[in-house]
């Protein structure tokens, strides 16, 4: 078979590998080379020939996804242009004719995407066998067609995904193999470190598998997203623009068409008629509901103007009376001011008196001062006379010369008081 011929899912296969095995290529000349042999990477990928391959389909498997990635900016244009004219009414089926020329004049890369290839199925249908009753099905199988295709073209992606964990797996059961292959219990000790470093590599491999499959998952995850959603755009444009453009081929419906398509205008007159009158009447509707709104805002207005009236006459009057208690107050403290400074003028005169009193009080005790010597000599008589009167037995007369001695030191010591006083 000529390699033009050859099939399209094998020729992008072919492509995929080549990108592949490129980077893979470069892949492994960076990891091999003496700066990267101590890294984590250069562990993981470079210790078994497990790890090879799984680096390989990995990289396999990306350069298919980047080739899908790729052609999905082609397929999203293409639904943003304008494939066929806006449509009014059903046009016979020889304007396919002319429509597929349209679409052909196209530029090649629209018309080879998914929509363009639609369309000229679709047309070219029309103007096979024109638009009968099978259209709409020839639609729908195309749209099978573009999802069968679309499910067969990751059939490398699932191999990929299906396969990496196989083979992680297998890299683990040999590691294992390997390490438990010649160990005995007498060298048990010295062939410790060989045991654990085969495991290790064992687990690796199965790490850097696992890590594979699921980066590969994800990406599958990604575009089948990605392609789903431009089909289904694919289609609703389609049914869009192509289920009712054309008009049916089969003669022996015509009449019924005829029927059909008068009783139609008919309806479409009566809905006319009905739209007008309902419009009539929705339009008086809103007029009074505008004019009641307007007739309600007055009234608001009004109601509002009167409020803030009465709220202005009742602020003006508590002004009044608040300026009038104040002027209450300012009285009250004047009065009370006044009042205060009297008493403390009358303070300050009893203060006068008081302290004229107290000279008074201070010469009246300097003068019993003075007198407390002729007290003191009295008193020594006094108890000279009452030894004497107690020696003679003469006590009677000595009482009654004591209560006249006393009568008169009272006597006269009112007098020194009276005249003190004066």
């Amino acid at each position: 078979m000529s390699r033009s011929r050859k099939n399209p899912v094998l020729a992008a296969l072919d492509a995929s590998f080549l990108i592949g095995a490129v980077c893979s290529a470069i892949f492994y000349a960076i990891m091999l080379s003496p700066a990267m042999k101590d890294s984590t990477l250069h562990r993981y990928t470079t210790e078994h020939l497990v790890e090879y391959v799984v680096v390989i389909l990995t990289f396999w498997g990306l350069a298919d996804v980047l080739r899908k990635l790729a052609s999905f900016p082609r397929e999203i244009l293409a639904l943003r242009q304008k494939w066929v004219p806006e449509r009014k009414r059903r046009v016979p089926a020889m304007v396919a004719t002319s429509l597929l020329e349209d679409v052909e004049a196209k530029p090649k890369w629209l018309r080879e995407s998914r929509i363009g290839r639609r369309y000229v199925d679709a047309f070219s249908y029309v103007i096979e066998n024109g638009a009968d009753s099978n259209f709409r099905d020839h639609l729908q199988l195309l749209a099978h067609h573009d999802s069968e295709r679309m499910n067969g073209s990751y059939t490398l992606i699932r191999f990929v995904v299906r396969i990496t964990p196989v083979l992680g797996f297998l890299g683990t059961v040999v590691h294992f193999g390997t390490a438990l292959n010649g160990i005995t219990l007498d060298k048990m000790s010295d062939q410790l470190g060989v045991v654990v470093s085969e495991m290790g590599q064992a687990f690796n491999a199965t790490t850097v598998a696992l890590a594979a499959a699921m980066c590969m998952m994800f990406c599958q995850f990604v575009c089948e997203w990605i392609e789903k959603a431009i089909l289904q755009s694919v289609d609703r444009n389609v049914e869009e623009e192509l289920f009712n453009r054309f008009e049916l081929k089969d003669a022996s419906i015509s009449p019924f068409l005829s029927v059909i398509k008068e009783a139609n205008e008919d309806a479409n007159k009566l809905m006319a008629a009905n739209l007008e009158t309902q419009t009539a009447t929705w339009i008086e509707a809103f007029e009074m509901i505008l004019q009641r709104l307007d007739a309600r805002q007055k009234q608001e207005g009004q109601a509002w103007t009167q409020a803030l009236e009465t709220l202005h006459s009742r602020h003006e009057s508590y002004d009044a009376v608040r300026e009038e208690r104040l002027r209450q107050i300012l009285d009250a403290i004047g009065e009370s001011q006044d009042r205060f400074m009297g008493q403390i003028h009358a303070t300050i005169d009893k203060a006068a008196l008081l302290r004229n009193d107290f000279s008074e009080v201070v010469r009246t005790i300097h003068g019993i001062a003075q007198g407390e010597g002729r007290l003191l000599e009295l008193q020594a008589t006094l108890s000279d006379n009452l030894r004497l009167i107690h020696e003679t037995r003469q006590f009677e007369d000595a009482v009654h010369g004591l209560t006249g001695a006393i009568h008169l030191l009272t006597a006269r010591h009112g007098g020194d008081g009276r005249k003190s006083a004066a």
